[in-house]
């Protein structure tokens, strides 16, 4: 008697379950095939509910079979049992596989941090996700900026002051294409200055070139210990524009007068990051000009008559970038060589204010020394320097 009474009660859950399901979409129909037993039609889901109802389907033909031998499982309803405990035992393992994924995503993603800003900017911040998420991807890391700066001033004739009309203008395009992995890194930057300016004081020369400069850098490294790597490095550097002296014909350089290259074997320490100090006990450098006729070799270091100088030295170069916010970013560069008798150093520092998207300014200090270049009128090397300030376009590309 106490048997009927929980096959009744049971019996009526399950009613309600099927009335239920009949009323909506989500829920699959359950149909009673046998007093004692109960399936779900072949249309069912892998809704939460559903495998609810599976379960529940499973334990209830479990205790009303169990030790019963007029209540035998037929076949078919054997087979259909089995394969829904085959169901969620597949459902089971891939929810375990999308546990284990997940943990192994979390582990790798690094934290997105969104740069400070001062200027609130959702674009900026929607990029700097995408390109978090972008790079988790690939080792590769790609950036290209391109400005276009000028400087313009205008003076009559009778400014009681004097002075001379002038316009300048500057263009810039710079890329990086890096590949960063745990214990490898190798890094590619190709820059192109170039610049021009006109003098009304000058009468000889329409347009005077200020800035003209084609540079590539290599450097691999491969990490000995944490924060130390072994580095080898390489500079090309050469102009396009030939270069007059104000209101005279003698030429100052020419296309490929100078062309310079570097080549470095060292160690790079790299303590905290932006910060790149690399030692090379071993470097080479190669000056050359290419038209002596017209420019000065004496200018860039070599003897009289001489076209191209080799020399082997060690050499020093420490680089930084410094970013306190999105709209500011400074980027300084040491270098320092010595063939042991004569040594050369260069500082070069630019720091760039980013308006918007696409309006920025420049201000540029750059001085060096090279004890093996005297000029003309000149009893000894002396430091040379040069700055510039600029306002005008600018595009970064990611």
């Amino acid at each position: 008697m106490r048997e009927f009474k929980f096959l009744y009660i049971v019996l009526t859950v399950l009613c309600a379950a099927t009335h239920l399901a009949a009323q909506t979409d989500s829920v699959p129909e359950v149909v009673r095939l046998h007093p004692d037993t109960f399936r779900l039609n072949e249309q069912r889901g892998t809704a939460d509910i559903d495998l609810l109802l599976l379960d529940l389907v499973n334990k209830q033909s479990v205790e009303l079979h169990e030790g019963d031998s007029a209540y035998a499982l037929t076949p078919e309803e054997q087979m259909l049992i089995d394969s829904l405990q085959r169901e969620e035992a597949r459902i089971d393992s891939i929810r375990v596989m999308n546990a284990q994924f997940r943990e192994v995503v979390e582990n790798k993603i690094p934290t997105i941090e969104i740069e400070k800003s001062w200027i609130k900017d959702e674009v900026e911040d929607r990029n700097d996700v995408l390109r978090a998420i972008r790079n988790m991807k690939t080792p590769w890391r790609k950036e290209a900026t391109v400005m276009v700066q000028v400087t313009q001033n205008y003076v009559t004739p009778n400014w009681y002051q004097g002075g001379s009309s002038s316009f300048a203008a500057m263009g810039i395009a710079k890329g990086q294409v890096n590949y960063i992995s745990d214990r490898f890194t190798w890094e590619n930057t190709g820059e192109w200055r170039m610049g021009g300016s006109t003098v009304s004081a000058d009468t000889l020369h329409k347009v005077n070139t200020t800035d003209d400069m084609f540079r590539l850098y290599s450097k691999a490294n491969l990490r000995v210990v944490p924060k130390i790597f072994a580095s080898v490095s390489a500079e090309f550097e050469t102009r396009f524009l030939p270069t007059y002296k104000s209101n005279s014909m003698e030429m100052k350089s020419a296309p490929f007068s100078p062309l310079r290259f570097n080549a470095a074997v060292g160690v790079d320490f790299k303590p905290v990051k932006d910060l790149s100090i690399s030692v090379s006990p071993l470097a080479y450098k190669l000056i050359h000009v290419n038209d002596t006729v017209h420019v000065l070799a004496t200018d860039y270091g070599l003897e009289l008559g001489q076209r191209t100088q080799h020399n082997i030295g060690s050499s020093v170069r420490v680089e930084y970038k410094w970013k306190p916010v999105r709209e500011v970013q400074l980027d300084g560069k040491f270098y320092m060589y010595t063939n042991y008798h004569h040594v050369e150093l260069d500082l070069e520092i630019n720091c760039d204010f980013i308006i918007n998207r696409f309006f920025s300014a420049r201000a540029i200090i750059h001085p060096r020394y090279d004890s093996s270049v005297i000029m003309s009128g000149d009893n000894h090397a002396k430091i040379q320097f040069r700055e510039m300030i600029s306002i005008g376009f600018a595009h970064k590309f990611r």
